[in-house]
């Protein structure tokens, strides 16, 4: 099965009403009703906003997320008691200070909030402590019942989190499709690899793989891109590298299966590059680890790309030759257009047409420059995608169904890759009852 979603660059559309906009709206809903059935008794602002903050992008960890934010809750209603308790000393003693020092401690009683949420590893509840905290110490210079008071804080913010946490668990009884098998290609989610990934199509992901979507990312760069921008993604498919030459597992760290060039390959096209003085790196696996070795005279180009490259600790640069035991997926040769255009007429006289698999890619970046490929010639995405999918329905005993969902074109834009993510998601999950 195989989905192309249509861009018009011109068309405007409204964005999505995302799930988080209806719960966080159902739980401030909710909030309201508790306070009516309480015959308006608390402080129903305190309760909404616990509920508008907890609300989730996506469902994960509920229960250890509520009790996070009740602990920040305590900790928030702790310094906010010690402040009033020590104002309440200084009024006793007739120690009047003026109010923009105590605004002074008021801010410094923030700091040492937020702080106590880093020490106790809490940072999550943060944001909530530091509200409730400000909420109770705004109060002063009235010093009537302060217990009394943080008790009313922190009954209306539990509320507040424990209905936030209900909302969160709740799902539509919608029909889930776990047998289809969802293609992703990175270029419809990042342009490049020098460019980054959004937090808002992380989210989006991380949504769709908790609630159990099966997807495979399909990557024309090698793991590290993944590795350094995609870490917070739980991804727990094999995802497809260096346009088919490899199978990588994220969560292990090693590749499953690599479509190797063999050695004599390497050599014949080593010479090749030799005889005409061309600079190139040789892409290969060794120990899991992916060597780039630096071959000959290298230009602007590639020097530039080292540059931006060479502090990532995924990748390992070695100038000099690669070792006959590690496993080569490809060998780039990065040049000017004229350049690579005069190369591949060379290798269109010299190479068999069948011997490689060549692919012809303009640099990002780099204005002028192409990159030519070299791969083995059964390294191609439709024949990992074959070797992953007997993988997967060998160990689930599930028949998997392929679907491939990208952008027509390669644009890499947000809003398109939340369009691709959403058509993903109306596939996986079509609205209706079960």
């Amino acid at each position: 099965m195989k989905i192309e979603v249509r861009k018009n660059r011109f068309e405007k559309h409204m964005p999505h009403l995302g799930q988080r906009i209806v719960k966080t709206a159902a739980a401030v809903f909710l909030c309201l009703l508790i306070y009516m059935l309480r015959d308006y008794q608390g402080l129903v602002t305190q309760s909404t906003v616990a509920a508008i903050i907890c609300i989730q992008p996506y469902r994960s960890n509920v229960i250890r997320t509520s009790i996070n934010r009740i602990i920040g809750t305590l900790v928030g209603v702790a310094w906010a008691l010690l402040f009033l308790y020590a104002m309440y000393f200084l009024n006793a003693h007739s120690i009047s200070l003026s109010m923009i020092l105590v605004y002074l401690i008021m801010a410094a009683g923030i700091i040492v909030t937020l702080y106590t949420t880093v020490v106790i590893k809490k940072t999550d509840a943060a944001d909530l402590a530091a509200i409730v905290f400000i909420c109770i110490v705004a109060a002063y210079p009235n010093l009537d019942a302060p217990v009394a008071l943080a008790i009313d804080r922190i009954i209306d913010t539990v509320i507040g989190i424990i209905v936030a946490g209900f909302v969160n668990s709740l799902n539509l009884p919608r029909k889930k499709h776990p047998e289809y098998l969802f293609f992703i290609r990175l270029q419809d989610l990042a342009p490049d690899r020098y460019s980054h990934v959004s937090p808002n199509i992380l989210v989006m992901m991380n949504r769709l793989l908790d609630e159990g979507a099966k997807i495979c990312l399909v990557s024309k760069w090698a793991p590290a891109f993944m590795l350094s921008q995609m870490g917070t993604l739980d991804i727990k498919i094999p995802v497809i590298v260096m346009d088919g030459a490899a199978l990588y597992d994220i969560p292990e760290r090693q590749y499953l299966n690599i479509i190797s060039i063999p050695n004599a390959d390497v050599y014949y096209l080593q010479n090749i590059f030799h005889g005409m003085n061309q600079g190139y790196c040789i892409y290969a696996i060794k120990d899991n680890s992916l060597m780039i070795y630096r071959r000959g005279f290298m230009n602007q180009a590639e020097d530039q790309d080292y540059e931006i490259m060479k502090h990532s600790p995924y990748r390992n640069y070695v100038d000099g030759n690669y070792d006959l035991n590690d496993q080569v997926t490809f060998i780039r040769v990065v040049d000017t257009d004229k350049n690579i255009d005069d190369l591949e007429l060379c290798i269109k006289e010299l190479i068999p047409e069948n011997r490689f698999r060549i692919v012809r890619r303009p640099q990002p970046k780099m204005k002028g420059y192409s990159g030519l490929y070299f791969y083995h010639p059964e390294a191609t995405v439709e024949n990992m995608k074959d070797i992953m999918i007997a993988k997967l329905s060998q160990g689930e005993k599930l028949e998997l169904i392929p679907v491939d969902m990208h952008m027509q074109g390669s644009w890499g834009s947000d809003n398109e890759a939340i369009a691709l993510l959403n058509k993903t998601r109306s596939i996986f999950e079509p609205i209706g009852l079960v």
